[in-house]
């Protein structure tokens, strides 16, 4: 019993890591364009959304007696089609997160150790980027252990925030409705709240156990949710219109180096968990569903992310906005139609999730019409600077 606990809070902490990334310094400023009361909105609506993907993605899990990841898995029960759509929707979406980590990840570094050590942020970005690698390398036990722990530091880096800036929370600063930019938060919501990479990952820290799994899902997935929100709300109230999409900034000019020092202790520690869930299951899914080795696997999960940054990928809140919004909402549809399947096969034999299929197709709906806008306004600007 003491054994399975313990497995349940590393993989409740394995999808906390998973969720609050690089995503969540987007958020301040996301709600600061809206207004609290659509951005609670927001929150409440797709992060109800993100947990009825990841139930069903845990009932395809539970489904699949094989160690599948979603290409394998729409292959296995939707067909050949679907598995290129998601072979494309998965490899895109976490190449663009990776690219996201490693921007970020590496000028957290740099704001930490740079007054100690010097140097530049490219620098601290490429060295960042190695050490990640290299945990990848070693596999899910090192990466699940590393993760545990840097999820309690997270959290309690999160807290902190929490202490130091709730004093300074003005009301003025949180107007109800601001109507700035109403769509810029659903790429950027999506995104932040999404931790589908860590859904398989945690049945394979459960060993395989699904009594505690659906629970596990519940638990880290709310949990993750409100942290989130949480966040979103004291730095905007904090900075105001001195907000920033990258929280810290905002943070450093309203309350000075203190906390910046904590929020950028918080953004290494989430961004760097983040990137070990999202590339593994990466590296999972090369492994697993395409049968190659452990050396091309790891090859073609880190270094087409790579390459990109040094092309000179630099803009994390376009690349989170555009990768939540339209590959993201690819593969959340792909999940909800293999919910579907596996019900309507009665896959899962005891026990089952028993979620309504009409809410499945009525996320498919959502979160395509979403993509469609998103892709949309992002060619329009592309066209745009073209001119």
């Amino acid at each position: 019993m003491q054994a399975d606990r313990k497995r349940f809070f590393i993989a409740v902490a394995a999808l906390i890591g998973s969720t609050i990334g690089v995503g969540v310094f987007g958020i301040p400023y996301a709600f600061s364009r809206i207004g609290l009361l659509p951005a609670l909105a927001y929150v409440a609506v797709f992060g109800g959304i993100q947990l009825l993907q990841q139930l069903f993605y845990a009932e395809a899990a539970i489904a699949c007696p094989e160690p599948l990841r979603l290409v394998g898995l729409t292959g296995k029960y939707l067909g050949k089609k679907a598995s290129v759509a998601a072979t494309v929707s998965t490899v895109l979406s976490y190449w663009g997160g990776l690219i996201a980590y490693i921007i970020v990840g590496g000028s957290f570094l740099h704001a930490l150790l740079s007054p100690f050590l010097g140097g530049q942020v490219f620098t601290y970005q490429i060295v960042g980027f190695a050490l990640a690698a290299g945990a990848i390398w070693f596999g899910l036990d090192i990466v699940s252990r590393i993760s545990f722990f840097a999820t309690i530091g997270l959290i309690t880096a999160m807290l902190a925030i929490f202490a130091l800036g709730a004093p300074h929370v003005r009301p003025d600063n949180l107007p109800l409705v601001t109507g700035l930019d109403w769509f810029l938060p659903y790429g950027v919501v999506l995104f932040s709240l999404s931790g589908l990479p860590a859904i398989l990952e945690m049945e394979d820290i459960l060993k395989g156990d699904h009594k505690y799994y659906r629970a596990a899902v519940v638990v880290g997935t709310v949990a993750a949710a409100l942290l989130t929100t949480a966040f979103g709300i004291i730095v905007w109230g904090v900075t105001g219109a001195a907000t920033t999409n990258d929280s810290v900034t905002g943070l450093r000019l309203v309350l000075g180096p203190g906390i910046a020092t904590v929020g950028t202790v918080f953004g290494f520690i989430s961004v760097t968990t983040a990137f070990l869930a999202v590339a593994t299951n990466l590296q999972s899914t090369f492994r697993y569903d395409y049968k190659t080795g452990k050396l091309a696997s790891w090859l073609l999960t880190v270094g087409p992310p790579f390459g990109v940054f040094l092309l000179g990928a630099k803009d994390f809140v376009s690349i989170i906005s555009f990768s939540g919004a339209v590959f993201g909402g690819i593969t959340a549809a792909l999940v909800a139609l293999l919910y579907i399947a596996v019900t309507h096969k009665e896959a899962v034999k005891e026990r089952r999730l028993g979620a309504p299929i009409w809410l499945a197709y009525t996320s498919i709906a959502v979160l395509s019409a979403g993509a469609l806008y998103e892709a949309g306004t992002t060619a329009i600007r592309i066209l745009e600077k073209w001119r």
